[in-house]
């Protein structure tokens, strides 16, 4: 029994490393940006509304909470780098991160 456990707690964490989305893999000042301001605009609870606008049928506006949500990380991660202008390199990893919070699948 105890051999099992092994052999998948071992297939798990190889199969974990496989799909960590590139902003997990990563310890960049970006990737720890993001997260930081995932929590500070509170995302969980922008998941749990976009959730239930899904839930009532309301797509149009489920997508506009996701997209808000999305600027409003890249905005805050441009801020804490000190930039401006948000700089593009910004953009993919805010985007992957908060499409995966959200449950968006891949394009």
């Amino acid at each position: 029994m105890r051999g099992r456990f092994l052999v998948v707690a071992a297939v798990g964490l190889v199969c974990g490393s496989t799909v960590t989305p590139e902003y997990d893999r990563q310890a960049s000042p970006i990737a720890l940006a993001t997260q930081e301001c995932w929590g500070q605009l509170k995302g969980k609870a922008q998941v749990e509304w976009y959730g239930h606008l899904r839930k009532i049928d309301e797509p149009a506006r489920a997508e506009a909470v996701r997209t808000s949500t999305t600027r409003s990380v890249g905005q805050c991660v441009a801020s804490a780098a000190g930039s401006q202008e948000p700089d593009p390199s910004i953009w993919p990893i805010v985007d992957a991160f908060v499409k995966h919070r959200f449950a968006v699948p891949a394009e």
